[in-house]
């Protein structure tokens, strides 16, 4: 091997990188030539210089901090908190180079789910020194528990844990100060309660429940509870007729567990300052032997023992006694004592003769004394002949409306009173059907429902012995606008009372009713009412399809009676098994479905033709009467509006136009003298002698001695303008020349 390779081999066995060695050529400066006796014509051997590798190591950053601490009030580090001792929570946020951050949310949670939290979200910002604080308060519990922060730096969730014990302290209830501890009767003591913690008061605020046996039977008023102010809770009692000693309980819940301490507060009892009337329960007795059917004979009369304070009192002896024992009345018991609410009571029983009583109460021992509310003996029983029924309006606008408040509705009313005229009881049941529209079923005597805009119903007092109801025009519409409405209810027939008994004997006069039924014929009210007259005859017989009551039950209408005085008033020599005690009492109207367009007819000429006049000769202006016929559009003819019965040419058809229609006549030529309007009255009158209206009329023409002066109208209209209480209006005119 030439020496030469030897030498690069060395070399390249010394160096990590070796560039191609030998071949011819010219040198290199970049080369360094092993064999120094080579030729250096010949190539040369180039090695280039070795740059080393140094390793990269890899930058790791410094992580965000979250520091937590605790604290007490006075800013030391502490581990507990308890109630009315909280701890403030406090978190430091750093970066990694250890610079405070501003401005991060701290959320902090506790293991304890009572514990409550200053804010209450339990969250706050650090602040420019990189802090945030939270207040803790102890819950409902004691234990150990643990807090945990979080928070958000850098899209890296950071959180800390600390730990915390909570701790309750033992309290303790001092004994019910009662100042003073005898209270005269109606008067006000303080009760009073401290809250201990171990030998100190506990300053925070408890919740204190005062009570006591004479409180909860409302014979005493406690404040309660009442919050303590520094550990001592404070109230009034007043006494309301406790008249005994009363045990004060006070009692607070703390840490699950409840205080409680007593104390007595002796009540002396009340003098009896006065005696007041309360009830009389029902007000309206039978007569003694006609009870029954929801009729008491007897009344129970409360009265009340107060003292001077208005407080009840109880233990006193009251005497009663009755204004009047007429007719075998009398009371039972004559002597009570008072209750524990003060009440006192005795019983009243009827006689046999109708007359208002009253009961006088007196305190035993003293000039103390009341006197009941009026009491009433009487059948109460609804009787035939006192049984009215009346309307607010005969002829509402309803021939062309439905509703059911005025003036197209009406409200119908029902007034009963027994044999001797009184009032019937409160709560007496009266039916009703209607031939046409709607009429509410039924209403109580006494009583009066309300409804409200939600449907509640509100049951009032109302007038004694009446109610209403609403009638709502509306189909079906009778083709003569004519409703028959019947009312009924159980009550008993009328008779004769000859000897003053106040009962029925044989041989006295009665009305033997027979069974009621819905003349839908009826023209009027008396026909309603099965009288015949001028407007329509045949109406105490029903006809076919006309709605009955079948009193008896026996599947028919009866025409009659059945020949025996049927009522509550019977005496014992007159009892007839057979009989029955009540009947259905009736009475009916006639409602008038006005129609509101009117219609015009005059009953003489149809034109107005006054006074002309002539020169030379005296003008003699006299009165002119044009007569009208204004209705409305029925096309019904009355009997007694037919032209055989006013012996007209003409039959008049129609009803009277709605009550509180107006009437209007105003004149372009002449001048009207007498009345120019008209407002149609409540009526249900079908004769159209009701329903004319007359109008007096004059020229207006004047003269000078026998000089007619100009008179610049000659002719010109008589103009009738009709307004119903709907608005519809109707008018026309008729020629006036003079």
């Amino acid at each position: 091997m030439p020496a030469r390779w030897a030498l690069c081999l060395a070399a390249g066995t010394a160096v990590t990188l070796l560039a191609g060695c030998g071949g011819g050529g010219s040198g290199s400066s970049d080369c360094s030539t092993l064999d120094p006796s080579r030729n250096p014509n010949l190539p040369g051997c180039v090695v280039p210089p070795v740059t080393p590798v140094v390793p990269v190591t890899p930058v790791v950053p410094v992580p965000a901090t979250l520091a937590l601490s605790l604290k007490d009030g006075a800013g030391k580090a502490t581990t507990s908190v308890s109630p009315g001792n909280s701890a403030t929570v406090q978190a430091v946020v750093k970066d990694g180079k250890g610079a405070v951050l501003s401005g991060v949310l701290l959320t902090l949670n506790s293991s304890d789910k009572s514990a409550s939290f200053t804010p209450g979200a339990a969250s706050a910002l650090t602040d420019a020194n990189g802090v945030a604080s939270i207040v803790i308060a102890a819950g409902s519990q004691s234990g150990a528990f643990a807090l945990t922060a979080s928070a958000t730096v850098n899209g890296s969730v950071l959180t800390s844990n600390i730990n915390y014990t909570v701790v309750f302290p033992t309290l303790t209830m001092g004994g019910v100060g009662v100042v003073p501890a005898t209270l005269s009767a109606g008067g006000t003591a303080g009760l009073s309660v401290t809250v201990m913690n171990g030998a100190a008061v506990y300053a925070p605020v408890q919740s204190v429940v005062f009570s006591s046996p004479c409180a909860a039977a409302g014979k005493a008023a406690i404040s309660s509870p009442v919050n303590t102010v520094n550990g001592v809770a404070s109230t009034s009692y007043i006494d309301k007729g406790c008249g005994a000693p009363d045990v004060i309980t006070a009692s607070t819940v703390f840490n699950a567990t409840t205080l409680s301490q007593t104390g007595t507060l002796t009540v002396q009892t009340a003098a009896a300052g006065q005696i007041g009337f309360v009830s009389a329960l029902p007000q309206n007795i039978a007569l003694k032997g006609t009870g029954g059917a929801g009729r008491q004979e007897s009344s129970i009369v409360t009265f009340k023992v107060l003292d001077r304070n208005g407080n009840p009192v109880s233990g006193k002896a009251v005497n009663f006694s009755l204004n009047t024992t007429a007719g075998g009345l009398s009371l039972n018991p004559a002597q009570s004592t008072s209750g524990a609410d003060g009440s006192v009571s005795t019983t009243v029983a009827s006689g046999t003769v109708n007359t208002p009583i009253r009961v006088t109460a007196t305190l035993q021992g003293t000039s103390l004394s009341t006197v009941s509310d009026q009491l009433v003996v009487s059948t109460g029983v609804p009787e035939q002949d006192s049984f009215t029924l009346s309307t607010s309006m005969f002829n509402t606008e309803g021939g062309d409306f439905a509703g059911c408040t005025a003036p197209t509705g009406a409200t119908i009313t029902a007034r009963l009173g027994d044999h001797f005229h009184n009032p019937v009881p409160d709560g007496t049941a009266v039916s009703f059907t209607a031939e046409g529209g709607t009429v509410d079923a039924s209403c109580l005597t006494g009583l009066v429902n309300t409804t409200l805009t939600d449907g509640t119903v509100i049951t009032q007092k109302g007038i004694p012995g009446s109610c209403s109801v609403r009638f709502c025009p509306g189909n079906p519409r009778p083709l003569d606008g004519r409703v028959t409405i019947l009312a009924y209810a159980l009550g008993e027939e009328s008779f004769a009372d000859t000897n003053g008994n106040n009962l029925f004997d044989s041989g006295e006069t009665y009305v033997d009713l027979g069974e009621p039924f819905r003349n839908d014929r009826a023209i009027v009210g008396s026909n309603a009412n099965f009288k015949d007259d001028a407007y329509s005859t045949g109406n105490a017989v029903r006809a076919d399809g006309e709605p009955t009551i079948d009193s008896n039950g026996n599947g028919k209408w009866d025409a009659t009676g059945d020949k025996e005085y049927n009522g509550v008033l019977r005496a014992a020599s007159s009892v007839n098994t057979t009989a029955a005690n009540t009947v259905h009492i009736r009475q009916a109207l006639v409602q008038v479905l006005s129609g509101s367009t009117a219609r015009f007819t005059p009953l003489g000429a149809a034109t107005i033709d006054l006074d002309k006049c002539v020169d030379g000769t005296v003008f003699e202006n006299k009165v002119h009467t044009f007569q009208l016929a204004i209705r409305d559009d029925n096309d019904t003819v009355f009997v007694i509006n037919g032209k055989d019965v006013t012996k007209r040419a003409f039959d008049l058809p129609g009803n009277p136009l709605p009550a509180g229609t107006t009437i209007s006549f105003s004149a372009s030529n002449g001048s009207i003298v007498s009345g120019a309007s008209f407002v149609v009255p409540s009526m249900d009158s079908a004769s159209s002698a009701n329903w004319i209206y007359p109008v007096q009329m004059i020229s207006d023409v004047t003269q000078i001695g026998t000089a007619c002066q100009p008179n610049s109208v000659r002719n010109g209209l008589l103009t009738v303008t009709v307004r119903t209480p709907n608005g519809i209006l109707t008018s026309t005119s008729y020629a006036v020349s003079d």
